[in-house]
């Protein structure tokens, strides 16, 4: 296989050139049969097109020169590659927002695969236009953390199936050979020693060295560290500060050394020349390895949330070194596991407040280490190289598949549709029927907006997975119709919704706050995260009921909404979505603080209906919005619940209709007690709540959660009953000591259908669908 990497590259000096550098090895090292070769991204046309000493350069590409990318593409076709890997960075590539990759992409014969390195939070329509254009026509997409992929999920940008993650890779040989404390002068018997230290640190062995290192540029935040060691040396007066890189050449080709200049001015007037030591030179693998190893702290302090990989930090964390950072993306994902803090962005006194805690204890540091070394591991070239081998050679067996005629083992078909015979029952022209005897829907029972809301979320998500054609049209009109009622439910003036409607049309109360409300914005931010008339539809609806702020204070309410709104991509959600977003969420998040025990970490004292819904609610928002808390205490409130259903063992078991109550005393809740039957509502919100953990963290441990509480409705119950009908495609209204439910009623039917799609998602359901 022949492989082209389309990147800066040496000469040239940026983390983007030391990457592809560092990836083309790790590949080799791979499978030492692959050719690689490198089509080259230059900023200075002075550059030879083939440097010197790197005959692996097979063609170069001036990056302002718009006609060097489409010869660049005729270059690689002829070249006999067989897949181009694609470093997106809007910065490395000419015209507005790199669009001139367009021409080289456009005009390849040959697949080829994208990594994109920055996903932004609020891009511009060019920005979009330019990545979607980008996504789309790749045979695959990695990022380098889950968040970042759920982020292009969310976008709408690409579909999960096509996204891969591949962590940032870091040389082995940072690695100790056994776990460091972290203490000072603490020895690893890996043949380093202090003698082995930087040259600049050599009059410097009894300082407590804490450090950052890479090309400079002001949105690396280093003057926030700065004004953080201020307030450090007051409590530990032998820390010292390294700051180790040059300025990053695009920095100084616009602006000179002005950040620099800066950076100095700030050290002396706040007294610090003594406690800061500049290495203003590009440093060597060897250098880097030196310093992290008389690195009791590294900091990461970068100003911009966006951020989805920071090679400097992934070193850290293979070295063992306890971090503290920012919360952008890529620390958010790493840094959760204990392995640093994360403090607020430009917040000098809580950066200040977490390093002089990490040096006056050394059980802690020693913790942190322990977990960045565990963490780090993972993230060595060696295994990047592997990981990434794997996709490219897929992505070329599909393309030479598909040019056979034949159907690539890479892309496998994906598995059938549930039944929806008992959906179409359920379903009339007034909307959907609440109630039903056994398989017989009861008209007398009317509908509901809860119904309907659900109603439309599972028939947008049919009609966006791809349902047949013999169920699209039917798919469309239960969703127009859904929507049509839940306009109708409406009431702007009193900024409340009716909620239950007669057989024959007509609403039975009157407009009034309620979990209908919460889950009305749910449906309209779900279907309004896609695109075409009916999601500009729905955003709009969206947008007037949260324009007239309808009181969304119970818990319940406010994550139905929150869910919703963080489905929707952030510059479609608009200031007053995203205001509320954020308000509800923190809303959601002080409950649970303020409630939350570590006997009984919940937000209420009794378990009720749709728990899970809560944590889900504060995962979403954390996600969306790249708010660590949000996400860590939704996380944390999952975590305790799953264990109250005893998610993984054997048998999932719910809490009951009869609701769990805080005991009173010391110890957790009880078991052995009747709770009443358990239902499908609650067993979908647990499944998707670890979905939505598992999109945000990547971690199999709630894919594995997702599947067990999924297996509730296929007989993983304490029973061992099956709740899902698999003939009518229906779902049993509850299951408890007397058995079955025969009834088959709409919530039920939607809950399980709901969880269906969640796992279908993410690619979790087994073959058939189903446990």
């Amino acid at each position: 296989m022949r492989v082209a990497i389309l990147s800066t590259y040496p000469p040239r000096h940026c983390g983007l050139a030391t990457f592809a550098t560092d990836l083309r090895q790790a590949l080799l090292d791979a499978d030492s049969s692959v050719d690689i070769v490198v089509a080259a991204v230059l900023d200075d046309p002075a550059v030879e097109p083939a440097p010197p000493g790197a005959p692996e350069v097979l063609l170069s590409i001036r990056q302002q020169h718009r006609a060097d990318y489409a010869r660049a593409a005729e270059a690689i076709n002829a070249a006999g590659v067989d897949v181009v890997l694609v470093q997106h960075e809007y910065g490395i590539f000419g015209g507005e927002s790199g669009e001139y990759l367009l021409d080289l992409t456009r005009a390849l014969s040959v697949p080829y695969v994208a990594t994109l390195h920055t996903l932004l939070l609020a891009p511009d329509e060019h920005q979009r236009s330019v990545l979607r254009e980008v996504v789309a026509g790749a045979a695959v997409v990695t990022v380098f953390t889950a968040l970042a992929r759920d982020q292009l999920v969310r976008s709408g940008i690409a579909p999960w199936s096509r996204v891969a993650v591949v962590n940032h890779g870091a040389p082995a040989e940072l690695q100790p050979a056994g776990v460091a404390s972290g203490g000072q002068g603490s020895e690893v018997d890996d043949g380093v020693h202090e003698s082995d230290a930087l040259p600049e640190l050599a009059d410097h062995l009894s300082r407590r060295v804490i450090s950052t290192f890479g090309l400079l540029s002001p949105g690396k935040g280093v003057e926030v560290a700065v004004r953080a060691v201020a307030r450090v040396v007051e409590k530990h007066p032998d820390a010292l500060y390294v700051v180790a890189g040059r300025t990053h050449p695009e920095v100084i080709r616009r602006h000179g050394e002005g950040y620099r200049s800066e950076l100095e001015r700030l050290t002396s007037e706040l007294g610090l020349d003594d406690h800061v030591l500049v290495v203003d030179r590009y440093l060597s693998d060897a250098d880097i390895r030196a310093l992290l190893r008389r690195t009791e702290v590294f900091l990461t302090p970068y100003r911009h949330q966006e951020q989805v990989v920071s090679g400097v930090l992934t070193f850290a964390l293979v070295a063992g070194c306890p971090v503290v950072s920012t919360p952008y993306f890529y620390a958010t994902e790493l840094l959760g596991t204990g392995a640093g803090t994360l403090v607020g962005f430009d917040d000098h006194e809580a950066m200040a407040e977490a390093v002089v805690a990490l040096l006056a204890d050394d059980d802690l540091r020693a913790q942190a280490a322990e977990t960045a070394y565990r963490v780090g591991s993972q993230y060595t070239w060696p295994e990047v190289g592997r990981e990434t081998l794997k996709l490219l050679g897929a992505a070329a067996q599909e393309r030479q598949a598909t040019a056979r005629g034949g159907v690539s083992e890479a892309a496998p078909a994906r598995g059938p549709l549930p039944t929806l015979t008992h959906l179409h029952r359920l379903v009339d022209a007034g909307g959907i029927v609440q109630h039903a005897t056994g398989l017989h829907p009861d008209p007398t029972t009317g509908t509901c907006v809860d119904d309907v809301a659900r109603l439309v979320i599972v028939a947008d998500g049919f009609l966006r997975r791809g349902a047949p054609d013999r169920e699209r049209v039917t798919l469309e009109l239960m969703r127009t119709r859904g929507l049509d009622l839940l306009e109708d439910a409406w009431d702007g003036p009193s900024a409340m919704m009716r909620n239950f409607r007669d057989l024959e049309g007509r609403w039975v109360d009157d407009p009034h706050p309620g979990d209908h409300v919460g889950r009305t914005l749910w449906a309209l931010g779900q279907v309004g995260s896609g695109v075409g008339e009916v999601a500009g539809r729905c955003r709009g609806l969206l947008h007037d009921i949260l324009a007239s702020d309808p009181p969304l204070d119970a818990p319940r309410t406010a994550a139905f909404a929150v869910i919703g709104l963080a489905r929707v991509p952030a510059h479609e959600l608009g200031t007053t979505g995203r205001r509320s977003l954020g308000q509800l969420a923190q809303q959601l998040g002080a409950l649970y603080t303020k409630n939350a025990t570590p006997e009984w970490s919940w937000f209420e004292d009794e378990l009720t209906y749709d728990n899970a819904r809560l944590a889900q609610a504060l995962i979403s928002a954390g996600a969306a919005q790249r708010d660590a808390t949000l996400l860590r205490l939704g996380l944390e409130s999952l975590e305790w619940y799953g264990g109250q259903c005893d998610v993984d063992s054997g048998a999932v078991s719910l809490v009951g209709n009869s609701w769990r109550r805080r005991p009173q005393g010391s110890g957790g809740a009880q078991s052995g007690r009747d709770e009443g039957d358990e239902q499908p509502l609650d067993a979908a919100a647990l499944a998707e709540a670890c979905v939505e953990a598992y999109r945000t963290t990547g971690s199999p441990q709630f894919a594995e959660r997702a599947r067990a509480a999924f297996g509730w409705f296929h007989g993983r119950n304490r029973w061992g009953l099956t709740v899902h009908d698999p003939v009518s495609g229906g779902c049993h209204d509850g299951v408890g000591p007397r058995g079955l439910n025969a009834n088959e009623g709409a919530e039920s039917t939607l809950a399980y259908l709901q969880a269906w799609l969640a796992l279908d998602s993410v690619d979790l359901l087994p073959p058939g669908g189903h446990r």
